[in-house]
């Protein structure tokens, strides 16, 4: 049982997510906080699963899913915070798992699973911060030669998936965190509406000392990147905005972050151009 494990989903039009809830309330969670961005009604209720404490808000607008987090975060009384996607499938044991890394070490800030994409191939869920050629080399050709070079650095290919490590950081499609941990640095930037909120959580939490650590013995399935073509245009351009806000928020010169800027524009025009080609956004 994890009593002390509190999880908090965003959701934004991603449909049920009763066999979450089920799932989660399954693995003994204590409480489960869901914040509905994609309803136009406000409601507050809470109800009980089992012994799980269920809390579902909407505020009638769409907070942001940084904000939203930062909001449930205000409801959790446990020691350890999940932070959920809503549409991944929690494999039996994966809460224990990441607990137990947490548990028994307190320089831990963040946990990750092993993530599986639908099809069970494992997504690289653990990455270095890129550096700027390898970026910008990774984001022009990545997705051409897969095996290069740039591509396979960032994504850390070298190191065996099936072993815990520590790693600069960690998807956000589920993680868990100390509360305390989260609460210290502030929780999530909202300046991030959508991507990469997870890498400068990760980066935050490690200027403050902790350590990231994925866990393969924990196991999630993510049902993702499924958009209209509409919704998947709108994702690559807030996927870019949020680098360019990322990109500002490294100490660089002037000279560079322009150089920078410049090359995410430049990436933004590929990733349009290749999500029109293969229907994809994930990356």
């Amino acid at each position: 049982m994890n009593g002390n494990v509190a999880v908090i989903i965003v959701q934004y039009r991603s449909g049920s997510i009763e066999q979450l809830i089920q799932d989660l309330s399954q693995q003994g969670v204590a409480r489960i906080v869901v914040i509905d961005n994609g309803v136009d009604e406000s409601y507050d209720r809470t109800s009980r699963i089992g012994g799980v404490v269920v809390h579902e808000l909407a505020f009638g607008f769409n907070l942001g899913y940084g904000a939203a987090i930062n909001r449930g975060l205000t409801m959790v009384e446990e020691s350890m915070v999940v932070i959920s996607n809503p549409d991944v499938v929690v494999h039996p044991g994966a809460i224990d798992a990441l607990a137990a890394v947490l548990e028994t070490d307190v320089n831990v800030g963040a946990v990750g699973p092993k993530v599986l994409n639908s099809d069970g191939s494992r997504y690289p869920s653990f990455r270095r911060f890129p550096s700027l050629w390898q970026s910008m080399w990774h984001g022009a050709i990545g997705w051409l030669v897969p095996s290069s070079a740039a591509t396979r650095s960032y994504r850390m290919s070298d190191i065996d998936p099936e072993l815990a490590v520590v790693v600069p950081w960690i998807s956000g499609s589920f993680l868990a965190c100390p509360t305390l941990a989260l609460r210290r640095v502030a929780g999530f930037d909202t300046k991030y509406r959508l991507y990469l909120e997870d890498v400068d959580l990760c980066r935050r939490l490690t200027l403050f000392g902790y350590q990231i650590v994925y866990q393969p013995l924990a196991v999630v399935t993510h049902y993702g990147g499924k958009s209209s073509d509409q919704r998947r245009s709108r994702a690559l351009l807030e996927h870019h905005r949020s680098m360019a806000i990322y990109a500002a928020a490294e100490p660089r010169s002037t000279l560079s972050l322009l150089v920078v800027e410049l090359g995410i524009v430049l990436r933004c025009g590929l990733s349009l151009l290749r999500a029109s080609i293969s229907g994809s956004v994930r990356n």
